[in-house]
């Protein structure tokens, strides 16, 4: 009884997570609720994801790095929703990189733009799946649908990001190949 009702509860946990994702989403991309538009000091939301995955990085033997180029210092946005893509594209990352490698989040400014980068060097991302990672329930890689204690992820979690990212007038790209992904977040430095 005992593992079936471990099985119930694990079960019940995936579900309100794929329910909140899904309205998370819908929320995002259908323009509810309210962005608390800030200047937001880019070290810190860098900071706060680092301090978030500092264990499993280091349970995973990846270092996790991090850079703000100067006239990168802040980006005007939603704390609370910026560090959610963040925090997102950063566990991405880190579930992908092999140990002795490392996850880099870096920021710059490159002609009135302003670019977050989440780097990692792990196997890539095959050319046929690049267009479609943004897509809800998409899943370049379907051995992590059936993990354990849902932990696969929903498909979701690429779509989130893009729709925050575009709440903030922004603009989200990948590049990958084997030994190094990219995921560029680019925003107007106004």
């Amino acid at each position: 009884r005992a593992r079936y009702l471990q099985i119930v509860g694990d079960e019940t946990a995936r579900l309100e997570r794929l329910i909140g994702d899904l309205l998370d989403l819908a929320r995002l991309e259908g323009g509810g609720g309210s962005l608390t538009l800030e200047a937001v000091p880019v070290a810190e939301l860098f900071a706060r994801v680092a301090e978030r995955h500092e264990r499993s990085a280091h349970d995973a033997q990846v270092e996790l790095r991090v850079s703000v180029a100067p006239g990168a210092a802040t980006l005007s946005g939603d704390r609370t929703r910026l560090e959610q893509a963040l925090q997102n594209l950063a566990a991405n990352a880190l579930r992908y990189a092999p140990a002795g490698t490392a996850v880099t989040l870096t920021a710059s400014r490159e002609q009135g733009t302003l670019v977050l980068r989440v780097c990692d060097e792990g196997p890539g991302i095959a050319p046929d799946h690049l267009p479609h990672v943004f897509d809800r329930f998409y899943k370049a890689d379907q051995s992590r649908t059936a993990q354990p204690g849902g932990a696969g992820g929903s498909g979701l979690g690429l779509s989130i990001v893009k729709a925050i990212v575009e709440r903030h007038g922004g603009r989200i790209s990948v590049a990958s190949r084997p030994g190094h992904t990219e995921f560029r977040l680019e925003f107007d430095a106004a």
